[in-house]
């Protein structure tokens, strides 16, 4: 992984399971990219949500490194019921995206358990 110079966005990359897992996590630190090499569909679908949930950890802090500290917040009031908002929004667009991705990986376990014919 190359150092980023100093004009480029902050960004972070991060992998695990040796190598098989990776992801990148993009200037506004949302995910940007996931890599599965095709070795990884081989862990059960538990073990490869931990993987992938660590590569994503580890591209989180490696763009947070490269952020340095955060800006304070601006000294306008929060509004805190919009926050909420906001918090239960993502939790659920997370779910809905883990569950897409858990099918995924299931259905692609199921077709690598049937017999070639």
């Amino acid at each position: 992984m190359r150092a980023a110079p100093e004009d480029d966005p902050p960004t972070g990359a991060g992998e695990t399971a040796g190598g098989l897992v990776g992801a990148v996590v993009g200037e506004d630190g949302l995910l940007a990219r996931l890599r599965l090499d095709p070795r990884a569909m081989r862990f059960g679908s538990h073990e490869l949500a931990d993987y992938i949930l660590g590569a994503v950890r580890a591209a989180q802090q490696d763009r947070l490194k490269r952020v340095g500290e955060p800006a304070p917040p601006p000294e306008e009031s929060l509004d805190t019921e919009e926050l909420i908002r906001r918090v239960n929004d993502m939790e659920a667009q997370a779910a809905s995206d883990f569950a897409r991705l858990t099918s995924s990986l299931e259905e692609m376990l199921r077709r690598l358990d049937e017999p070639l014919g």
